[in-house]
């Protein structure tokens, strides 16, 4: 309030503040976008949520929180001597965000420079990164199943079900008839499956219809009648597991350990590769490799690409609607360090750890970023109200930085704690996705925390230098003080 009546104070809050919110909020929705868009079910709604709560959240912050100011913040009988005079704990962020961002606006070039290094040497690391997945990251790792799963892999070659899946046709090439499960050929055709997969591809644990049939026949008895009679007396459930009900479909299943999906993604491509010659040979059959770990190594690579490519596309989208919203090239300018670096940072981190690009690494920076681009735009917006209100002039970018930092300093680095104490909250699951996401979340928040204070000040202040201020004429501003 700034000695002001809560009237004023929440009319200019709003003046100040409702824009530079406006802006925020589109430019969230802008880097969340591209979630929204994404082929997966659930990041999709993750992303429509999120694009939700920005609209909820902006019409909480430019309505409601100044009517509920004005209707139960008390008057205050006793004002500070000057607007400037803060005390307690945001007095000291006051002098250290002064501190730091006036020797940021006095060291411009090395500071410039250095920021452009950073920006270049984590940048090309952050594209080093490959996309990973592992289904074991999807589920709690202190319960019993994943340790369970662990012996499994050390003993029985794996939990991880890798099908292929024999599909019927309804008329044989040899015959021009439906297709029997018990036909020779078919039969044929699952025996075939059944040896790619334990010779070819060098899996163990491999089960079919073929395994009764190997196991008859060791037996002495090769007839197709005692399949069928054996087939008929099997439990329901464990027919299920090879034979569709209508028999038109059949699955030869094989195990691999849990391992990342760029490692099982060659395995299923020389599965397929060593299928040809079976469907060549048996045309009318459709023979697809298929399971979750199939899925999810084929799919996972190019869906993580894609969220990582989308998000470096919204970055440079909102650089250009940062300069066309404010009619500055300067903010525009000034923005792409400080918004690239948290990401390259973060991304760096993941490098450093030896990890790769994973769904909840991507979804992570790309809602660390969507809400660290909200602090770079109030204090773009408030140096450009400071710097219409000073009306430029030799060195007036330095007192219009000044003013900026000392108004603008204390909310963004306490945000930015909030938000990392809120998201990190994740950090205390048992889901490893989970915690992942909370760590890199407040990483990415911190990096662009020093980005702002650092590398923005001085960017702004070498862009001045620059190209000086051509329109040097004081416009009146309706509060001094900042919000």
């Amino acid at each position: 309030m700034a000695g002001e009546d809560r009237f004023a104070a929440a009319r200019a809050a709003v003046i100040d503040v409702a824009p530079a919110c406006l802006l925020t909020a589109m430019n969230a929705a802008i880097a969340i976008l591209s979630l929204s868009l994404a082929d997966s079910a659930l990041i999709r709604t993750f992303g429509k949520a999120a694009l939700l709560a920005v609209a909820i959240s902006y019409i909480a912050v430019a309505v409601v929180v100044p009517t509920l100011a004005v209707l139960l913040v008390r008057k205050e009988e006793k004002t500070i001597a000057h607007p400037d005079d803060e005390t307690g704990g945001v007095g000291v962020l006051q002098r250290v965000t002064d501190t730091v961002v006036n020797f940021s606006a006095r060291h411009p070039l090395p500071l410039s420079l250095f920021g452009i290094a950073a920006v270049v040497a984590t940048g090309w690391i952050y594209s080093t990164l490959e996309p990973r997945y592992r289904l074991a990251d999807q589920v709690p790792d202190q319960e019993q199943a994943l340790a369970g799963t662990a012996r499994l892999d050390k003993k029985l070659t794996g939990a991880n079900p890798v099908h292929v899946m024999i599909e019927l046709p309804k008329a044989a090439a040899k015959t021009g008839q439906p297709a029997s499960l018990y036909d020779e050929e078919t039969l044929n055709v699952i025996a075939e499956a059944h040896r790619v997969l334990e010779e070819r591809a060098g899996l163990g644990n491999v089960w079919s219809l073929d395994s009764l049939r190997r196991w008859l026949a060791e037996a002495g008895d090769t007839s197709v009648e005692t399949i069928k009679r054996y087939v008929s007396i099997l439990p329901e459930h464990l027919v299920r597991r090879f034979i569709s009900a209508d028999e038109r479909a059949v699955l030869v299943t094989a195990r691999l350990p849990d391992i990342d999906a760029s490692e099982i993604l060659p395995v299923v491509d020389k599965i397929d590769e060593a299928l040809e010659p079976v469907r060549a040979a048996h045309p009318g059959y459709q023979v697809s490799v298929t399971g979750l770990p199939a899925i999810a190594a084929r799919n996972s690579a190019t869906l993580i690409s894609e969220l990582n490519w989308g998000l470096i596309g919204d970055m440079f989208v909102i650089f250009i609607f940062l300069a066309v919203a404010l009619r500055s090239v300067l903010a525009g300018v000034a923005s792409v360090l400080p918004s690239l670096f948290p990401i390259f940072a973060t991304g760096t981190l993941l490098w450093a750890f030896g990890e790769g690009m994973q769904f909840a690494s991507i979804v992570a920076i790309t809602v660390a970023f969507s809400l660290a681009i909200d602090s770079t735009i109030h204090f773009l917006n408030r140096y450009h109200l400071e710097e219409d209100r000073l009306g430029g002039g030799p060195g007036g970018h330095l007192e219009a930085l000044r003013q900026t930092a000392h108004h603008i300093g204390p909310p963004v680095v306490m945000t930015t704690i909030i938000l990392a104490l809120g998201l990190g909250v994740t950090m205390l699951s048992d889901l490893p996705s989970l915690r992942l996401f909370g760590q890199l979340t407040a990483a990415c928040l911190f990096s662009s925390l020093i980005a702002q204070l650092i590398v923005l000040p001085a960017t702004i202040s070498l862009y001045r230098q620059t190209f000086p201020r051509s329109h040097p004429v004081p416009v009146p501003h309706p509060r001094q003080a900042g919000p």
